[in-house]
């Protein structure tokens, strides 16, 4: 019954569609308090109302997710780590790059080249005196790196017998 009027007894062309204005009522905190218990509620009366099996298929389920994605994030991280690692590595082959540059740079300098001319093969200029200072520590280290020399280059057996042979020096 609508209004009195049995459904039945009126046609479909009877019928009016009517626009049902409806305007959305004001929520007061303490109507939000309210709904909010009855969602909890709603959650615990769920929770409660969750039988075994429900809980095991629900375990079974949440476990495949976890197990489905487990190695696509694996993955992700891993490769992500890899793309850090790879980006300080080209970070420091550039700079490795920029130093080379400044070494190819400097080498092409007349300037230079003199410089290093005279200080690594003491060359000098014509008219100019060379003059080599020597320190009285260098006779003895310059010996000591020949002897450190010739006993690389002599098999193992001879530095046992050597050693064996030779007693030692007392300082």
């Amino acid at each position: 019954m609508h209004d009195g009027v049995d459904v039945d007894d009126v046609g479909v062309d009877d019928m009016v569609e009517q626009p049902v204005v409806r305007r959305a009522p004001r929520v007061s905190n303490r109507s939000r308090a309210t709904r909010r218990r009855i969602d909890r509620a709603a959650w615990v009366a769920r929770w409660e109302g969750l039988d075994a099996k429900r809980a095991i298929v629900l375990a079974l389920v949440v476990s495949v997710v976890a197990l489905t994605l487990a190695m696509p994030v694996r993955t992700y991280f891993s490769q992500r780590a890899e793309f850090e690692q790879l980006r300080a590595s080209n970070d420091q082959l550039r700079s490795e790059v920029s130093d080379y540059q400044q070494k190819v740079n400097e080498q092409s300098d007349p300037a230079y080249i003199e410089a290093e001319a005279r200080e690594r093969l003491q060359f000098v200029r014509p008219g100019e005196k060379a003059l080599v200072m020597m320190f009285p520590g260098d006779d003895a280290r310059i010996a000591a790196e020949k002897q450190a020399e010739e006993r690389a280059r002599s098999p193992w057996y001879g530095n046992l017998w050597e050693s064996v042979s030779t007693p030692p020096t007392i300082k």
